[in-house]
């Protein structure tokens, strides 16, 4: 390969073969995958409400019927409307996903950048058929490019941890009820009852979780992990900005002292306080510095996977009460 070829792809000296990926994916395979399929940092919760979904009488086959359909029309909107990141168009983000690809070890996805200042990201995927993330232009504007290595990481975490089919139905319910997904299909779903909706939503939250995690494996630095978290919860305003985290804490032991956090129950995701203390605790976990033992100081602190996600039940589960008492006290 030449000079020139080189300096133009940031992936040029990377081994890209068919055989290197099975390779690399079966090594990753002996180190991190369970004996359930599900990778070693994934949250508990997430696993055990899956199952339970999965118990569900006719639920998965409705909700990888509906998702197959969405993930085909979505990758052909994208084709007409946005931008695919490549060596040569967005390179940045290219390099991003093929790292992080990489370090998770998944097949690289693609990655599409749409003309949509929210800040958002998501990822559609019907198992692991042709996933691919889509990047807001108002999210890569206003991420730094360590910030957008967590996020591209999380999505990343969708796909490792086959979230597609449940993922997808339960954010169009908590966003646009069961008239977005139109005719039989909105049929069908009414048939489960609000209690099913709503262990689609318990779930969804776990699931965020367990892709923080894999952001935050993917990340340079926990900070990172955190900030474009908490941009989230400001609209990531252009300028120096700095979080103070403690305040944050101060925020979600209010929020979990009032009744009105039951209303999260209609939520398909975490509050992103909640979602900044769970990461916190996994930066404290054993698992995290098996995948990222170039992390890894004297002082570190390495808690079982067991106990990590105990401690993050009492951010994440909206019945648990107060957070400072539980966290705070116990690192001062």
């Amino acid at each position: 390969m030449n000079e020139l070829t080189s300096k133009l792809s940031p992936i040029a000296d990377m081994d890209c073969s068919f055989r290197s990926y099975l390779n690399s994916k079966k090594a990753h395979e002996a180190a991190h995958m369970k004996g359930n399929g599900i990778p070693d940092y994934a949250y508990g919760m997430d696993y055990e409400l899956r199952k339970k979904l999965d118990s569900i009488p006719g639920l998965y086959k409705v909700a990888r019927s509906i998702t197959s359909t969405i993930v085909h029309q979505q990758m052909q909107i994208m084709n007409q409307q946005a931008v695919c990141a490549t060596p040569t168009s967005f390179p940045d983000v290219y390099e991003i996903g093929c790292e992080c690809a990489r370090r998770l070890g998944i097949a690289v996805p693609n990655i599409f950048i749409v003309n949509d200042q929210t800040l958002n990201a998501y990822t559609y995927a019907c198992d692991d058929v042709e996933p691919f993330i889509v990047l807001h232009s108002g999210l890569y504007e206003r991420m730094t490019p360590g910030e957008l290595k967590s996020i591209i990481g999380h999505e990343c975490g969708h796909i490792q941890n086959y979230h597609g089919s449940y993922e997808t139905i339960a954010t169009l319910i908590a966003q646009e009820g069961l008239s977005a997904l139109g005719g039989l299909s909105a049929f069908f779903l009414s048939v489960f009852t609000t209690g099913v909706q709503l262990a689609l939503n318990s779930w969804s939250r776990a699931a965020e979780v367990t892709c923080d995690r894999a952001g935050l494996i993917c990340a340079d630095n926990l900070e990172d992990a955190l900030s474009a978290e908490a941009k989230l919860m400001y609209g990531g305003a252009f300028g120096d900005h700095k979080i103070d985290y403690a305040s944050i804490e101060e925020q979600l032991e209010l929020q979990m002292s009032n009744a009105t956090k039951y209303y999260e129950a209609l939520y398909s995701h975490p509050t992103s306080a909640r979602r900044i203390m769970a990461i916190r605790e996994f930066y404290e976990c054993q698992t995290f510095y098996d995948w990222r033992p170039d992390m890894r100081k004297a002082d570190s602190i390495l808690r079982s996977h067991k106990e990590c996600d105990e401690r993050c039940k009492k951010f994440i589960n909206l019945t648990e009460e107060g957070t400072r008492s539980k966290r705070g006290k116990e690192n001062e």
